[in-house]
């Protein structure tokens, strides 16, 4: 168990959110209430063609339209490519080639936004259409068309271990499956916005994101301007889940208030949010498994094939799910291709949550082969402290952090799955309910009810994203303002590193506030990304409180006739720590002058440094669910569900359940109809929340949400992640129940449809 979050002070309580009176008073300004004087209002133009060449555009009636102040095209924009720094987007601002339903066109802004939607309609614009693909195998033929040039599949990251064709050879059963997913939206309550203004050649962005810096960089490099003419001022974000990051409206709104030269401000519609922006990969994976008559894995075979959509560019070399069940031989395969459908990109679970559920059938078909107990059969398997991941082993070729090179080889620190599995099978009564495989929990008429577990692991972070800075300002009355990158995103990230700064000062959470982002002033930092706040930020966190400290017992060395390394700050209060009773109150301490300088001492405590990338870890979860199926209706309901995390020491109880049960819920989604409808022309038939059904507290029960605190000992105080890693366990668990239930594998979602045609297809 954990080394004891209880014996903290302010570690491992539920203290309440650093922005909780500005939420429940609607006081907090999201991107889309900002409005800064003499601001215009933008629109874009959007593509009606999934693959096209524009022949001509005219704007001449749109120019000339009174509160018109700035259009823009292809035409006048600068001929270059930009690359988010996360992978998510690889082309032109606007091209003469459309490549999806919804891809900019032309922008226009105006006084107001009506007459900026009346402009783009004025706006006129002559196509070729070009011939586009949708599906991923079709993408990957050589005569396909292309996206872009170059191919659909040069995106491409190939891992080895052991000798895979031995492994196989040494096996005693061989079970492989193909299988997909649907495509997931991230559903953000908020929408995008962006206002930006342009003095000179130097620009300030207003914007909701959760890459500040990565949004400065690329606007550096796109207007070729210096980093300090680069302004981005972070807005607080509802949730993130993978979707605010630097996109191509970034640069849109750039460029019209440049032009018009006045501030613009750009906020997407629900529609526009939901079909131009970024979604989930939809995946194709086939995983092939051999397996030893006593349930030992031997060898490991992992092809995924995603979906990149027209501007997404991710290879995805690094996939955990690989790396979840011990097997001496492996191939790791992961191509991304590129489709004439919406861009997509990283997503809550990012790659994991696609992989693991393909991997996840695959062990199951196993264990049913066997004969053998499903959690046994994991228990048996799941790799443990000290293994060596199978992603870094022996070879790595064209990944795109590593290029040729061989990847560093990494050894997973702290495993929980044991503990995970061992409570969710007491949560979710597993002993009684299992039956074992063809034999559903119980069947009443139409009804059948099932049974299913599946595991998970997701990285703490990744260590190459660059260095993270922390400033932690001290103030005279005792209180203390952290400066930190992250920012504040919904998840909790803003609380918990305030609790750690207030951990280490001696002071009370409420003592801590966390400042909002600025470019110009805050510490560059990491992207958050990747769960990197936990596990890594909370390192240079530490490290500027602890700078801090040592500033604040140096001075108060001086007036408690002792050395500072003699001193300790609890509760507010500095003492010496062989006579507790002799001490003074840090505001006191921090109030009176100093005899140098006259005035009260300034105290500032930085760090900044980069995360050894030979240094990681990994949250592991079990998910446990109990489905009813009507097999007259094909309708699903889910019954029960549990799930129980490794997420190291826990900062802030509330906060890790809201995060983890939030990501059951998305989990859930991807199995129970979350799912972007496209039609035979690329159009997104469901662009918005009526058409497009996101689960909700009344889709499934409450789920028993429980954690075991491993400590993780490569992290100060013991923690790892926790938010992205929540929902990747959701759709193997609920897959498994279908199965046990109804006698056939079907893949997500698992619509009334889908499942009436496997039973009937079943019984064919």
């Amino acid at each position: 168990m954990s080394q004891g979050s209880k014996s903290y002070a302010v570690l491992g309580k539920s203290v309440p959110l650093v922005d909780a009176y500005e939420k429940v008073t609607g006081q907090l300004k999201y991107a889309g209430d900002l409005s800064i004087p003499g601001m215009l209002h933008a629109k874009v133009l959007r593509s009606p063609y999934a693959h096209a060449r524009i022949v001509s555009i005219d704007t001449s009636q749109a120019v000339s339209l009174p509160g018109v102040r700035a259009v823009i095209s292809h035409k006048n924009i600068p001929d270059k490519e930009w690359l988010c720094g996360h992978i998510n987007f690889f082309g032109k601002v606007m091209d003469s080639v459309v490549r999806y339903v919804g891809d900019d066109v032309a922008a226009v802004a105006a006084d107001d936004e009506a007459t900026a939607e009346r402009a783009i309609g004025l706006i006129d614009v002559e196509y070729e259409q070009l011939p586009a693909v949708f599906d991923i195998e079709e993408a990957m033929k050589p005569e396909a068309p292309e996206v872009r040039g170059g191919g659909n599949t040069y995106r491409r990251a190939l891992t080895t271990w052991g000798d895979i064709e031995k492994g196989f050879k040494d096996s005693d059963i061989i079970v492989e499956r193909k299988s997909t997913m649907g495509f997931q939206q991230h559903c953000p309550m908020d929408r995008n916005a962006c206002v930006a203004s342009w003095s000179g050649n130097k620009i300030t962005v207003w914007t909701g994101t959760q890459d500040a810096f990565d949004l400065r960089d690329k606007l550096v490099e796109y207007f070729e301007i210096p980093k300090h003419h680069v302004r981005v001022l972070q807005s607080p974000l509802g949730s993130s889940n993978g979707l605010w990051w630097t996109m191509n409206f970034h640069m849109v709104t750039a460029l019209l208030a440049r032009k018009a030269g006045s501030p613009v401000r750009l906020e997407l519609t629900r529609e526009e949010v939901t079909s131009t922006t970024k979604r989930r990969e939809h995946p194709v994976s086939y995983v092939r498994y051999g397996v030893k008559k006593d349930g030992k894995l031997v060898a490991g075979e992992y092809r995924h094939y995603f979906d990149n959509g027209a501007y997404g560019f991710k290879p995805d070399p690094f996939q955990g799910a690989s790396d979840l069940y011990r097997c001496e031989h492996g191939l790791y395969e992961a191509v991304g291709v590129s489709t004439n459908l919406m861009t997509a990109g990283c997503m809550r679970g990012v790659g994991d949550l696609t992989l693991q559920y393909a991997v996840e059938q695959v062990i199951d078909m196993a264990a049913e082969k066997l004969n053998m107990d499903p959690v046994e059969f994991r228990a048996r398997n799941h790799y443990q402290p000290g293994d060596i991941l199978n992603c870094s082993a022996e070879k790595i070729r064209t990944a795109f952090l590593f290029g040729d090179k061989p990847q560093p080889v990494l050894r997973v620190s702290s495993v929980g799955l044991g503990e995970c599995l061992q409570r969710g099978v007491e949560l979710i009564g597993w002993k009684k309910k299992w039956q074992g495989w063809g034999k559903p929990v119980a069947v009443d008429g139409t009804r059948r009810r099932g049974i299913g577990v599946g595991i998970a692991q997701h990285f703490s972070g990744i260590s190459t994203l660059g260095p993270t800075g922390a400033i932690v300002k001290v103030n005279n009355d005792g209180t203390a303002t952290l400066v930190l990158g992250p920012g504040r995103q919904g998840q909790g990230s803003d609380t918990t590193q305030c609790q750690l700064v207030a951990e280490v000062l001696g002071l009370r959470a409420e003592d801590i506030m966390f400042a909002d982002v600025d470019t110009m002033y805050t510490p560059e930092v990491a992207a958050t990304v990747g769960s990197t706040t936990a596990f890594i930020v909370s390192r240079v966190t530490k490290a500027a409180a602890d700078d801090a400290k040592e500033k604040i017992l140096d001075i108060a060395s001086r007036y408690l006739d002792a050395d500072a390394d003699e001193l300790d700050i609890r509760d507010r209060r500095i003492f010496v720590k062989a006579q507790p009773e002799k001490g003074m109150g840090i505001a006191e301490c921090l109030s009176r002058p100093l005899y140098e300088t006259l005035a009260p001492p300034a105290i500032v405590g930085s760090a900044s440094f980069g995360h050894p990338a030979t240094e990681v870890a990994r949250m592991t979860m079990a998910g446990f669910a109990e489905v009813e199926i009507d097999t007259e209706t094909g309708i699903l309901k889910i019954v029960d569900y549990a799930q129980v995390h490794d997420s190291g020491t826990i900062m802030n109880p509330k906060v890790i359940f809201n995060q983890a049960s939030g990501g059951v819920y998305m989990g859930a989604g991807t199995v129970m109809g979350e799912d972007l409808i496209f039609d035979e022309e690329g159009n997104v038939l469901n662009q918005n929340f009526m058409d497009y059904k996101v689960v909700g507290i009344l889709d499934l029960p409450d789920p028993k949400i429980e954690f075991v605190e491993i400590f993780e000992p490569r992290n100060p105080f013991g923690m790892k992640g926790i938010g992205e890693g929540s929902l990747c366990c959701v759709p193997s668990a609920i897959a498994m129940a279908v199965y046990n239930a109804i006698g056939v594998r079907v893949d997500p979602p698992f619509t009334a449809g889908r499942i009436l045609q496997a039973l009937k297809e079943k019984d064919a």
